[in-house]
């Protein structure tokens, strides 16, 4: 019995590392030095693809998703409020080109943070959420792992510190997060803005980080957010999908979130994104959904049936022979234990019960 990467394979990274990928995933050649990590995820969570995919790497400016998903816990947010501009938002890297004491309107100042990745804008935004900079960062990280990640953690809301971390399957997941707003799929997909300092004539036109995807007359950019650093190279997370014949309508059933990290150039990074995604496409296997019963019983070892090649397939063990093995069951425990469901000596240990059942459906449909 072989594991591959199951739907939500994030939630149990301890079973996959130093683990090949199956013969599907394989498919995809990477060419040289192409990129450090990658991840091809259906939104569902099932993986298509990774290399690498546990690797830690540094997260640069895709740290301003996990910024985004933890601002818009809030959903009380006056986006016409203005907020005026601190010299501790200057953090250096790509920012507005504004002085100190300016005001914007913080609509203005989440579309140059999402979109054009201006870092001084999401400082500011960061510390309007607030309560300070460091309890805004502390739930930058309480969110993340709530949604699943197991190997990030961030130190800034901008990305500019290179202490922050994160793995192509950590940030697939806040990626997905993220693009779920259309607060933030609409700042991936505004080509150039133009706004006002607030009581000013002045005006800013900033351009979109994702114009050359936005451009592309193959696919449909649902959202995206580039990130560099010296240390982190060129990354790139994004949720696409591919148009139909008629070059509008999207094809839904194929969406997919591709993370690039390490890639030696913005738009290489954007290329193997794109590459990975048509991959992906190409196969109609890789988009159907499971043909398997979700369990009614308790699954435990010695049971068959279609009900365990349900739990065997969201779990990632291949062959999906519908026999709970003891292999299987020792997949089950580290998924318990992974997810706080059970540990050693607990009733229900290397069980799929209610609880296993549950959230596997969560995180698996």
């Amino acid at each position: 019995m072989n594991i591959r990467p199951f739907a939500l394979i994030c939630a149990v990274t301890c079973l996959v590392q130093g683990i090949g990928f199956n013969v599907q995933a394989q498919e995809y050649a990477p060419k040289p030095n192409e990129f450090a990590s990658a991840i091809v995820m259906r939104p569902d969570g099932k993986v298509l693809y990774g290399f690498k995919p546990d690797q830690s790497r540094v997260a640069a400016s895709l740290t301003k998703l996990a910024m985004a998903i933890t601002t818009l816990e809030k959903k009380n947010w006056n986006w016409g409020s203005v907020i005026k501009m601190s010299s501790a938002d200057e953090v250096g890297g790509g920012r507005l080109r504004v002085a100190a004491g300016s005001r914007i309107v913080l609509a203005d100042l989440w579309q140059s943070a999402l979109g054009s990745s201006a870092n001084n804008a999401a400082m500011a935004i960061a510390r309007t959420a607030g309560p300070g900079m460091k309890a805004f960062v502390n739930k930058m990280n309480a969110k993340v792992k709530a949604i699943g990640t197991t190997a990030s953690v961030f130190y800034d809301p901008a990305g500019m510190n290179p202490k922050n971390k994160t793995t192509a399957r950590d940030m697939a997941l806040i990626a997905r997060e993220a693009f779920k707003s259309p607060k933030v799929t609409s700042a991936s997909q505004m080509g150039t803005y133009t706004f006002l300092l607030a009581g000013t004539t002045l005006s800013h036109t900033i351009k979109n980080t994702n114009a050359p995807l936005l451009a592309d007359p193959d696919i449909y950019l649902t959202g995206g957010k580039t990130g560099y650093l010296p240390e982190s190279l060129y990354n790139y997370a994004a949720q696409m999908s591919p148009l139909a014949a008629d070059g509008k309508t999207k094809i839904d059933k194929k969406e997919v979130v591709v993370v690039v990290l390490g890639a030696p150039s913005t738009q290489a990074g954007m290329d193997s994104a794109k590459r990975l995604a048509v991959w992906a496409w190409s196969d109609e296997e890789r988009f159907k959904v499971s043909q398997y019963l979700v369990p009614t019983r308790s699954l435990y070892l010695g049971l068959s049936g279609d009900d365990v090649r349900w739990a065997q397939e969201r779990l990632g063990i291949v062959p999906v022979n519908g026999v709970y093995s003891g292999e299987m069951k020792s997949v089950v425990q580290k998924f318990q234990v992974a997810q706080g469901i059970a540990k050693v000596g607990n009733t229900g240990y290397g069980v799929v019960g209610p609880a296993t059942r549950s959230k596997l459906i969560e995180l698996a449909p």
